[in-house]
């Protein structure tokens, strides 16, 4: 009796060891299935502009429950998703050039729901407009005559380069300056000049993520 108590008591163990490893797979394959769609408020931007990508995540049944993790080149980032089965990211500033950008779903309970990922969207960053100001100060034949240049981007970024100046006076150069960009403000000086009327030609030669820009400022010199 002893031997056929022991016999049923290991063959009981064995068939709820089977019955437990046959739960799992049942129950990972219960869990709700989802998609994830990716969109950006533009494909297609200049450099410094905002950009803001937003996830959609379906599962059925739902809610959706858990993070989105964006990507860009495969730098990720994590965003919580809302209760309408959403999240957003504003994006990083990204270099001039081609990007990848990517969503995916992180379930809260991956018992209950499945991951899920969005194809690649493709994001291309172009240089961005400079803006380009100046204004002559001074013009007076005692006092030195120089100009305040200002120069940034269309979008709060900074130039980084060179900025040259031609100087004439009635058709014929009389001055030259080079200067490199070490803020977004740049003071160019000439001295005192004579009396007479002046055109500056003032151009940024651009960087990889700023575009050239030239400003004309004409101003007259007087006896002061």
């Amino acid at each position: 009796m002893r031997q056929v108590s022991r016999t049923a008591t290991l063959g009981a163990a064995l068939l709820l060891g089977v019955a437990s490893l046959a739960v799992a797979p049942a129950q990972a394959a219960t869990a709700a299935p989802s998609t994830t769609t990716l969109t950006l408020s533009t494909t297609a931007s200049a450099f410094g502009q905002t950009v803001t990508a937003s996830a959609a995540v379906a599962t059925s049944p739902g809610p959706a429950e858990g993070d989105v993790v964006f990507a860009v080149d495969g730098l990720a980032y994590k965003a919580n998703l809302g209760g309408s089965g959403t999240a957003t990211l504003v994006l990083p500033r990204a270099g001039v050039g081609q990007h990848a950008v990517t969503a995916t779903f992180v379930p809260a309970d991956a018992l209950q729901q499945q991951g899920s990922a969005s194809a690649a969207l493709p994001w291309a960053v172009a240089p961005a407009r400079t803006r380009l100001q100046a204004r002559a100060v001074g013009k007076g034949l005692r006092i030195p005559t120089y100009l305040a240049i200002t120069v940034s981007g269309d979008f709060g970024t900074t130039p980084r380069g060179e900025v040259g100046v031609g100087l004439r006076r009635a058709g014929r150069r009389v001055d030259s300056a080079t200067a490199t960009l070490t803020g977004t403000v740049l003071r160019v000086g000439f001295g005192r000049l004579p009396r007479g009327r002046y055109r500056a030609v003032v151009r940024y030669r651009g960087d990889a993520s700023h575009l050239p820009a030239q400003r004309v400022v004409r101003f007259r010199v007087r006896q002061r």
